[in-house]
């Protein structure tokens, strides 16, 4: 089975910002090194913005919700490339998985799985070049105006992310916007990278589930009650069913343990920067200023999609984990040997509490803490208005 068709988009973006644990070390250190050093350029003109300028809370809660979330993607890009181990253990793990199968229909599970992965990876890439398409629409829009309903004199230029580069930013704008362009264009590509990656780990391990269901719902097929069944016989298909959900779990523990913690500050960081947005968009609307109206709509929607998508990844680890427990359930025990209906009970036993994956253990995604991230949104929004 060729598994490179189906995961090449993901190695060539994690390659590209110096991730992909079987490329050179030299070359893969020069990548990392440059995109490190170009995310810190980009997120310290900003931040420089505040040292430079007069702070007040106008600058500030127009920066910050920005830079926060700008911050924790360097920061996770930084913890990512610290356990570039984890990514060889991901690679070598999935190889395993896929060559244990010989059933054609487990085959094409896990292939299904693989191949939604590849579509969403795609999908992702299309909505990033569309926001970064938009960004730069948005810091020309002044100069479109000027075209379009011109008046008296020139309209000034504003960048999307207020920042200081210690130049006059009228004159050199398009210098300007180059470097804020390269800087953004990297955040998406490690944005795009880290997450497709999580994205179509998590896939597998929903196909890991999913087999292992399957495996469980056909431990007594229609054509058995033709034959003499074999406590060996229904013991092996037992440890079959078994064995890919011990897989499933382990392969989403390593997930948990390598992006874990980092998942609970992008939900800090996301459900916080909303709420300020909320608070600017509030601001925005009095003084009617079209661009900064825009800016924060379509980063509300972009965090509110960001959540959804998380929470959903997290509910569906919960549904495939309560859908192989009613599959035991669901088994004619009653047509298998008496020390096999004992086994079969025991696995309902010990399959009753569902497996959850969380958030540096103080956070569960799923449909839950979609209302729950949600329902802080609003209280922390509230909470600045009250201000």
């Amino acid at each position: 089975m060729d598994l490179e068709q189906y995961y090449i988009l993901n190695r060539v973006l994690l390659s590209m910002i110096g991730l992909w644990p079987y490329d050179d070390f030299k070359v893969r250190q020069l990548r990392f090194i440059l995109t490190l050093l170009t995310l810190i350029l980009f997120t310290s003109a900003q931040l420089m913005k505040l040292f430079v300028s007069k702070c007040n809370l106008d600058l500030l809660v127009e920066i910050l919700p920005f830079n926060m979330i700008f911050i924790a993607i360097s920061v996770k890009y930084v913890t990512v490339y610290v356990m570039i181990k984890n990514i060889k253990e991901f690679q070598e793990r999935l190889q395993r998985n896929w060559y244990a199968l010989t059933d054609n229909r487990e085959i094409d599970i896990i292939r299904k799985q693989a191949i939604i992965g590849r579509l969403f990876t795609i999908a992702i890439i299309m909505f990033a070049c569309g926001i970064l398409f938009s960004c730069f629409i948005l810091q020309y829009i002044s100069i479109l105006l000027d075209i379009v309903i011109p008046l008296n004199e020139s309209r000034p230029r504003e960048l999307l992310f207020p920042a200081e580069y210690f130049i006059d930013q009228q004159k050199y704008f398009p210098i300007v916007t180059i470097h804020a362009g390269i800087g953004l264009f990297v955040v998406t590509i490690s944005i795009i990278a880290t997450e497709s990656f999580s994205l179509a780990n998590a896939l597998h391990a929903f196909g890991l589930f999913e087999i292992a269901s399957y495996r469980m719902k056909h431990i007594l097929r229609k054509s058995d009650s033709q034959m003499c069944i074999t406590k060996q016989y229904i013991r092996h298909r037992i440890i079959a069913a078994v064995d890919f959900h011990r897989r499933a779990i382990e392969y989403s523990e390593l997930l948990k343990a390598s992006f874990g913690r980092m998942y609970l500050v992008l939900f800090v960081v996301m459900v916080c920067s909303t709420s300020i947005n909320l608070f600017n968009f509030s601001r925005t609307i009095s003084s009617e200023k079209i661009l900064d109206m825009i800016k924060c709509i379509f980063f509300i929607i972009v965090c509110v999609v960001c959540l959804t998508l998380a929470n959903y990844a997290g509910q569906k680890f919960i549904d495939y984990d309560t859908h192989y427990y009613r599959t035991i359930c669901n088994t004619k025990w009653y047509n298998a040997p008496l020390k096999t209906q004992k086994l079969i009970l025991f696995l309902i036993q010990k399959t009753t509490k569902c497996y959850k994956v969380d958030a540096g253990g103080m956070f569960s995604p799923c449909f839950e803490g979609l209302a729950t991230s949600f329902s802080m949104t609003i209280s922390y929004f509230m909470v600045l208005s009250s201000i």
